[in-house]
Order: C-alpha cells, then sequence, then structure tokens
C-alpha cells in the first residue's frame, strides 16, 4: 500500500505542497472582465475630465480678468483725468478778485506779494476768504481793471471804507493804490490801508509823504513787541530789520500827518498783548486789538 502511494503523482496545491493550498486543491484563475473595472472606472474618467474642464474654465476666467484690469484702469484714469480737466478748465475760466464785499466796506485786493509770513494770515492753507477767491491768477491789476470790477457793486455811499487788504501787502503797489484813493474821495469813501509797514524796506524809498492826503487811516500790523519774537510769528524776509522798519514806517507816518494806528491779534497772548501796548505808547501810536479769524 505505502509503494502505490509513492508511485501516484503529487497532488498540486496552491503553494506546490501537498494538500497544504489555499483551496486544498487547484485554483481555478477568474477571468477578467472587459473594461477595466467596469462602471467605476468609467465614472473616475468622467470626474477627471470634468475636473479637468473646470480647471481649464476657471484659467480662462482669471486671463480674461487679469486683461480687463489694465483696461478698466485705463477707463477710470480717463474718468479722473477728464475730471481733472474740467476743474483746472474753471479755475483757468475764473475771474480775480480784485474787490470784495465784507463788514459793510468794500475790499481791494491788488497783489497776493507779501514780505512776510505770518503764522495767523488768512491766506495760509486757504483758496477763499468768505467765498472771495483772492489768489490772483493773471497777475495784479491795473487801477482800471479794479475801477470796472468796483462799478460792479453799484452806488459806492453805501460802503463805509475802501480798504486796501487781500491776500497781499498793498504798498507793493503803492502807486496803484494812490491812483485809487483819488477815485474813492470822489464817491465820497473814505480810504484805508492795512500794511505790515514794510513798504519803505519794499520800494527802497520813504513812501509816507506819498499816501499824505491819499490814505484817511494807516493800520500797521505790529504783532509782537520785539524784533526776536516778530520774526518768530511773522518770518520777514528781511529779517529782524522788518520789525526796526515797521516801527520807523509808524513813526513817519505820525511825523508827517498820516492817521496811523498799530494793531495786533489776541491770539499771541496776553503777556505778549500787555508788552505790545507798553511799546505802542512809547511811541504815541494807538493800539487797535483785533481778534483773530478762526475760520472763514
Amino acid at each position: 500500500m505505502e509503494e502505490e502511494k509513492k508511485n501516484l503523482p503529487p497532488v498540486q496545491g496552491g503553494n506546490g505542497q501537498n494538500g497544504n493550498g489555499n483551496g486544498g486543491g487547484r485554483r481555478r484563475r477568474r477571468k477578467k472582465r472587459k473594461g477595466g473595472g467596469g462602471v467605476a472606472q468609467g465614472e473616475n474618467t468622467q470626474n477627471a475630465q470634468n475636473k479637468q474642464n473646470q480647471n481649464q474654465s476657471a484659467q480662462k476666467q482669471e486671463q480674461r480678468a487679469k486683461q480687463s484690469q489694465p483696461q478698466q484702469k485705463q477707463k477710470n484714469h480717463g474718468k479722473d483725468k477728464q475730471k481733472q480737466n474740467q476743474n483746472q478748465s474753471q479755475e483757468d475760466n475764473r475771474k480775480d478778485t480784485y474787490a470784495y464785499v465784507l463788514d459793510g466796506n468794500l475790499y481791494i485786493n491788488l497783489t497776493n506779494k507779501c514780505s512776510n509770513g505770518c503764522d495767523f494770515c488768512v491766506r495760509n492753507e486757504r483758496t477763499s476768504y468768505y467765498g472771495n477767491y483772492l489768489w490772483l491768477r493773471h497777475g495784479d491789476p491795473t487801477p482800471e481793471k479794479v475801477i470796472a470790477q468796483v462799478n460792479g457793486f453799484g452806488d459806492l455811499k453805501r460802503f463805509k471804507e475802501a480798504v486796501f487788504c487781500g491776500f497781499g501787502e498793498p504798498t507793493y503797489r503803492v502807486a496803484e493804490m494812490v491812483a485809487l484813493c483819488d477815485y474813492f474821495h470822489e464817491k465820497g469813501l473814505a480810504t484805508r490801508l492795512n500794511t505790515n509797514g514794510q513798504g519803505n524796506l519794499i520800494n527802497k524809498r520813504d513812501i509816507v509823504p506819498e499816501l499824505k492826503g491819499k490814505l484817511d487811516l494807516v493800520n500797521v500790523s505790529l504783532n509782537a513787541a520785539s524784533s526776536e519774537k516778530y520774526k518768530k510769528i511773522c518770518r520777514s524776509q528781511y529779517g529782524e530789520s522788518g520789525f526796526e522798519a515797521m516801527i520807523e514806517f509808524a513813526k513817519l507816518c505820525k511825523r508827517n500827518g498820516v492817521n496811523c494806528r498799530f494793531s495786533i491779534v489776541d491770539c499771541i497772548g496776553e503777556e505778549e498783548v500787555e508788552a505790545c501796548k507798553r511799546l505802542a505808547e512809547s511811541v504815541k501810536v494807538p493800539l487797535y486789538i483785533r481778534k483773530y479769524i478762526a475760520d472763514s
């Protein structure tokens, strides 16, 4: 019996060992279905294609957005440029203001030039003063141009004074101012000059005799009781000499019979106000204290 077993062919198992295979006998191989996974694999392929299409669509949208940005920026820039040109055109076409009305007085704006750069000046960081655009864009006016604007206000007798005061120092235009004084006197108006008192330095001569009989009042801005403080507050282009010239100008007015007074702004502090009072008394020139105009 043992010999018969030895002559029998061996039983083939999964691992090639007798009876020890996984199935205990022959393993049947399953045939693979055609299609590589059937429906599941088809769905994966379709999803991948959809995702690829979505990515391509997103890339195209991003590309179109990038292309449209410069065009949009150019369009916005064009609108801004057009608006800027319109504003500039309005500014260019705006007439210069040579005369304006304030507090019952007729004010005359002869120039924007000034030898001082006072901290409290109303023209600092302002384009207008009580609605009046006083920055001259087309040069200083002739007396004829001023008179032409003044005549637009009707009967001049309704005004208390004609005051030479604008965004600059009127004594830069002495000859024009004197000519206009004659015109206003003919119309029955008193005349006043608001000045920094540096007219003699500006014109390099004594102009006080030219003012006699022309101006009914000369208002000299004092604003400090010493040359050191005046230089700090008013920043004159003449340095401390501007203060000395201003005091001398007031003395010359008094000596030549030109009605004159000093003026200060109340924002300089009580101590400085008292010092200015003492200075004005020492040169026998009256002092006028005016309120600071915070806004217009």
